[in-house]
């Protein structure tokens, strides 16, 4: 007897073999990322964290943009740059904020899949957060010796993170 599986996004009957539905194009998931989280306050725990990792980082941004602005001349190529690598920063997180409320605010219901999701933009999130908190820390010990070489590396790193999210 062989089992019948179901297209997840249009109900379209689907052979064993189908990684696609041939109906809809939906990817075809395994059964587990599909099981239904029952946890009435799943969104409102997800929602809470996003808003405060938000929180948090504004203020680290903030904290940034201050030590840039104080310890840096604006005509500087290596203000240009923390400038620059800030307002990517500011990009890459937002956006990855948005994606998540989208998806809390559209999902029917909670599932593992919704769950794995929601963690990767959490993770996402986080990264950032540390990554920032990371040079800002960097900044604020060796600003007397503003050689440089710190100064590219410091850069370098957080440009590295923001190319690696955004390419998730």
């Amino acid at each position: 007897m062989s089992q019948s599986k179901f297209c997840m996004n249009c109900g379209n009957k689907l052979e064993m073999s189908d990684k696609f539905c041939p109906n809809c194009g939906f990817k075809v998931g395994k059964s587990e990322d599909f099981k239904i989280i029952h946890d009435k306050d799943f969104f409102l725990k997800y929602k809470l964290k996003i808003e405060n990792l938000n929180k948090e980082y504004d203020v680290k941004v903030a904290k940034a943009l201050k030590l840039v602005k104080k310890e840096f001349d604006p005509s500087k190529n290596s203000y240009k740059k923390f400038i620059s690598i800030i307002n990517n920063s500011n990009n890459v997180f937002y956006n990855n904020v948005e994606v998540a409320i989208d998806i809390i605010d559209l999902a029917n219901e909670p599932s593992n899949r919704v769950k794995k999701e929601l963690d990767n933009k959490i993770d996402n999130l986080n990264r950032i957060i540390d990554m920032l908190e990371k040079v800002t820390d960097e900044l604020i010990i060796h600003i007397s010796d503003s050689s440089q070489k710190k100064v590219k590396n410091l850069t370098k790193e957080l440009d590295d993170l923001i190319n690696s999210v955004k390419d998730y």
